[in-house]
């Protein structure tokens, strides 16, 4: 069937409108999609990406640490040795205890027994002549975990007062708990810096940022100060009394950096 004019005029009309209307619908879709009203860009450009790199440090006191020390003693038997051995390290374990340190935060870490032999040269010299046990030695190494990094001082004291040897830390850190803020909040900071960098270094070289694609974290580093414990806790005035030992936790640090992945059109 042959159109008229008319009907063909209003077909062309239609055709044009729906055109039209369709170009809008999807200049309308890829603007909501991408933010961009130019939907016949170059998809090449679209997967250029720009990135930023932020850090971001916070301090905090430390809130629980561990010190370390030695009971040994050297006897000619190594019954007495173990007998002498454990007798200290008890006397020890028994005034923590009193100056407020759990029994379940005291813990032996190593425990040894050995012979020890005449070093007389002849043995050298002379292979018809035997090493000789002359004595024995027990020790055994202590671990304190402390909650409270106050408890410090009161327990360098006390295994001073007690004989103990080789008396070390304290190692002051973060507990988890403190540590997982700590993190956070350093990382709050390395997003914020990542995001001012990411700004100012694309107006400088004229890129125009679009939206965060990707964002990759490095793991927080905890930065804990070398604090030397005071090996001489006891010793004693001009009027004979004794000097406490005073250990200062100060400020211990944690660093976060954050990577950003932006968008460019």
């Amino acid at each position: 069937m042959k159109l008229s004019s008319e009907s063909k005029y209003i077909l062309f009309k239609t055709s044009i409108l729906s055109a039209i209307f369709t170009v809008l619908l999807l200049m309308l879709v890829n603007y909501f999609f991408n933010h961009s009203w130019n939907f016949f860009v170059n998809s090449a450009i679209k997967t250029q990406t720009f990135q930023a790199q932020g850090t971001g440090t916070v301090t905090g006191t430390p809130d629980q640490g561990n010190i370390s020390f030695t009971v040994t003693k050297t006897a000619p038997a190594l019954a007495t040795a173990q007998q002498q051995a454990n007798t200290s390290m008890n006397s020890i374990v028994t005034d923590l205890q009193k100056a407020g340190i759990a029994k379940k935060d005291i813990q032996t870490s190593n425990y040894n027994s050995s012979p020890n032999y005449n070093d007389d040269n002849a043995v050298v010299y002379n292979p018809q002549q035997s090493q000789t046990i002359v004595s024995y030695t027990v020790s055994e190494d202590v671990n304190i975990t402390l909650h409270d990094n106050e408890q410090a001082n009161k327990v360098i004291d006390t295994a001073t007062k007690d004989n103990a040897e080789n008396i070390s830390g304290p190692n002051l850190t973060f507990s988890d708990a403190k540590q997982q803020q700590l993190e956070d909040q350093a990382r709050t900071q390395a997003i914020t810096n990542a995001k001012q960098k990411a700004q100012s270094l694309a107006s400088a070289a004229g890129i125009r940022l679009g939206r965060v694609i990707n964002v990759q974290d490095t793991p927080a580093t905890p930065i804990y100060p070398f604090r030397p414990v005071m090996m001489d806790a006891k010793s004693p005035t001009a009027a004979g009394a004794s000097i406490p030992t005073q250990i200062n936790p100060g400020q211990n640090s944690v660093t976060a950096t954050i990577t950003l992945t932006y968008q460019t059109y």
